[in-house]
């Protein structure tokens, strides 16, 4: 099958840009990107949850990774331009400071259902980052999967049980295992690309993988 492996987390404002730009990409290269299959895979940021206990992104990049207020102005900037050139809405300043696990779980359980993935994970993306929901609270997560299809019951089934946690950890292990060190990373044919690419990059990097086959 001709894939194309996309890791990410959905604390991430440039992987849901890069969510955006990789579905564009695909729409450029035409018939050929309608033959190449996008399989989503999670990766943990901080793969034990939040180091700190700052509420908000900006709390805890201020008071936890050492950056100064310059700098975190630049960085939030930054994302809420190019978020704007998406069609996106990303305010950083507002973001919450999560655990997202739960929200990987949840996407694996939709998908599991049958549920389009790439719409599921689009729709995580707008709640944590667009919206600013909490992603650990079961209310949250219940509306959230309300939005994909899912009941109230299956959100209950799953925040009541360990399901699909191994599945996500596996997931973030094997990303290490293969080197991915910053997301998004895409995965062609072995080839790998990281960081925040244009849609010219992806297609660039699809194109030249696709010519070496």
């Amino acid at each position: 099958m001709n894939e194309i492996t996309v890791w990410a987390d959905i604390r991430c404002p440039w992987c849901w840009m890069g969510h955006r730009r990789l579905r564009a990409a695909l729409e450029r290269l035409g018939t050929a990107g309608r033959e190449m299959t996008v399989v989503r895979r999670s990766f943990l940021l901080e793969p034990t949850g939040p180091d700190s206990l700052d509420r908000t992104v900006r709390g805890a990049a201020l008071n936890s990774w050492g950056m100064s207020e310059a700098r975190w102005e630049a960085t939030r900037s930054r994302v809420a331009e190019a978020s704007r050139r998406e069609g996106l809405g990303i305010e950083m300043n507002e973001v919450l400071n999560v655990d997202s696990r739960p929200a990987h779980r949840l996407i694996r359980l939709a998908v599991s259902r049958g549920f389009d993935p790439e719409q599921v994970w689009d729709q995580l993306y707008t709640a944590h980052l667009e919206r600013r929901e909490d992603l650990t609270d079961p209310e949250t997560l219940r509306r959230v999967g309300k939005g994909l299809g899912l009941t109230e019951g299956d959100v209950d089934a799953l925040l009541g049980s360990d399901d699909f946690a191994a599945e996500v950890e596996a997931d973030h292990r094997e990303a290490v295992a293969q080197g991915v060190g910053s997301i998004p990373t895409y995965v062609h044919a072995g080839q790998a690309l990281s960081g925040a690419r244009s849609v010219d990059d992806l297609v660039e990097f699809l194109s030249r993988v696709e010519a070496r086959r």
